[in-house]
């Protein structure tokens, strides 16, 4: 739902930039009306997170991705405060190394099996780009340093990292190229 916002949002941008104002505005509202629908329908005020649905029921899980409508831009004030409540809190998200991709407090994390726990550059990279678009330039900039402290801590790029240690994960691929893409791109 946050990569169509997203999409919408940038296919707004490219029509505007062809000079196609009617569509711009076409692509911009629906960028609008899919982050409503996030609120509407995704948001749980009372745990502060976004819920991803998998054939009408909650998946009672929680990942990076229960946070990534903070990166649209497109988030209320109390929810973005919300969400970057979850994100900075040591005991979930903000580890030594962040950001796992379960919630280190969560029953199901686990820091040696992929997508159960381990940090991932693409992750965070996204992470730190809407970060910085929401104007949180100071937790962003908290995070790349995280994140190109824990690559520098390897003697090789690898797909995902331990987010507690920083290590490289002995199943983890090395030589990993969107991480090493990235990481140029967060170092510059």
């Amino acid at each position: 739902n946050t990569y169509l916002c997203l999409q919408q949002e940038a296919l707004g941008n490219i029509a505007q930039v062809l000079g196609e104002q009617r569509e711009a505005a076409e692509w911009r509202a629906l960028a609008a009306v899919q982050a409503q629908r996030m609120i509407d329908r995704l948001w749980d005020p009372q745990a502060g997170l976004f819920w991803a649905l998998h054939h009408g029921r909650r998946v009672d899980v929680r990942t990076p991705f229960n946070l990534y409508p903070l990166i649209t831009g497109r988030m209320p004030p109390e929810i973005v405060e919300r969400l970057l409540g979850h994100l900075t809190d040591e005991r979930q998200f903000w580890t030594p190394f962040p950001v796992p991709t379960v919630a280190c407090d969560d029953p199901r994390f686990d820091p040696l099996r992929m997508w159960r726990g381990p940090t991932w550059v693409n992750v965070n990279y996204l992470l730190i780009e809407g970060l910085e678009r929401i104007g949180r330039s100071d937790v962003a900039a908290a995070l790349r340093r995280k994140t190109l402290e824990m690559v520098l801590g390897e003697g090789d790029i690898y797909e995902y990292y331990h987010p507690l240690t920083g290590a490289c994960d002995p199943d983890a691929a090395s030589i990993f190229g969107w991480s090493a893409a990235l990481f140029i791109d967060l170092a510059i």
